[in-house]
């Protein structure tokens, strides 16, 4: 019998760095989704995930509770970075074991905690740094609950949005740049993050008031912290300037560490086409848009081809 396990990839829209002093973000999670495939009469072996990432050390830790399933990690970005591959294959491992564990046997919606995901994602990322910032594991939680996920970390809760602005939209392109969040982290050694979360704040009330024009202030207002900050790549801040020159680009925003893998950006729906002719002749290629807004952690049984979907609001933390 095969499971085969699948997330969102995740883009930070608001709350990279703020969220690290155990603040909250704003993530959009979308297509393309990860899958994890795993063999249940396998010989315990695993394809796809690095032995020294957060997934393969707690594998390596908890090898008796995958027993002899073989794994394959499928990642649809390539190894391009940016989307959340190491948070993808943490989450899905770990729900596998989950699902392995399952008294009931059932594979029920109960089958699968993300909060004890979260919590051994953080000190499997204590255990991995030196002397640097840890992950936050907002990329965690935000691909379990898929579509625009609100993550606050003390006290832990999440919540799946919607997309407020109807007559506004955003576009994910990947820059080409990449930046390995775990070494970048690893070189921060404190941040004062008071400023970018008194922003993230009024962000957040923007979307939950459907003020679209204040929620773009804010976003251009956090890129301009995170670039006082020194938090903002090159390649981004070049990218991100041409972009808000266009009359038409409401805001742009790098997303993630540096800001240097993706970029955010926000636009009025009748200048789509426009946007794409802008991101097309800078060769920033479009990953995905609201219409590729996805779910979050599904399972199916390849056997039935009966699909087991797994509820983030029957999870502690909703």
């Amino acid at each position: 019998m095969k499971l085969i396990l699948s997330c969102p990839s995740k883009t930070f829209l608001l709350g990279e760095y703020s969220v690290l002093n155990a603040g909250s973000a704003l993530l959009i999670n979308s297509e393309p989704r990860f899958q994890l495939i795993a063999n249940m009469r396998g010989k315990g072996e695993a394809d796809g995930i690095h032995p020294k990432s957060p997934a393969g050390l707690w594998m390596a830790q908890n090898h008796e509770r995958l027993g002899h399933t073989d794994i394959q990690f499928i990642d649809p970005h390539n190894g391009l970075g940016g989307f959340g591959a190491s948070s993808a294959q943490f989450l899905l491992v770990h729900a596998l074991a989950q699902v392995i564990a399952d008294s009931n046997g059932g594979r029920d919606k109960s089958a699968v905690q993300v909060e004890p995901i979260w919590h051994d994602y953080r000190q499997i990322a204590t255990f991995g740094a030196r002397s640097g910032m840890r992950p936050s594991g907002v990329d965690i939680v935000s691909q379990f609950a898929g579509g625009i996920c609100e993550v606050n970390l003390e006290p832990f809760s999440f919540e799946a949005l919607r997309w407020p602005f109807e007559e506004f939209g955003v576009v994910l392109a990947r820059t080409g740049q990449k930046v390995a969040t775990h070494q970048h982290l690893d070189e921060l050694r404190s941040l004062d993050t008071e400023e970018l979360s008194w922003i993230l704040d009024r962000g957040l009330d923007a979307f939950e008031m459907h003020d679209p024009l204040a929620f773009f202030d804010a976003v251009n207002d956090y890129h301009a912290e995170l670039l006082e900050m020194g938090l903002v790549a090159d390649t981004s801040q070049m990218f991100i300037s041409t972009l808000l020159a266009q009359p038409f680009v409401k805001a742009v925003k790098g997303c993630g560490a540096l800001g240097g893998d993706t970029l955010a950006v926000f636009f009025a729906n009748e200048h789509s086409s426009r946007v794409s002719r802008v991101l097309a002749d800078l060769q920033l290629p479009i990953v995905s848009d609201l219409t590729g807004v996805s779910s979050g952690f599904r399972m199916q049984i390849d056997e039935s081809d009966k699909t087991a979907d797994i509820d983030p609001e029957s999870a502690t933390g909703v």
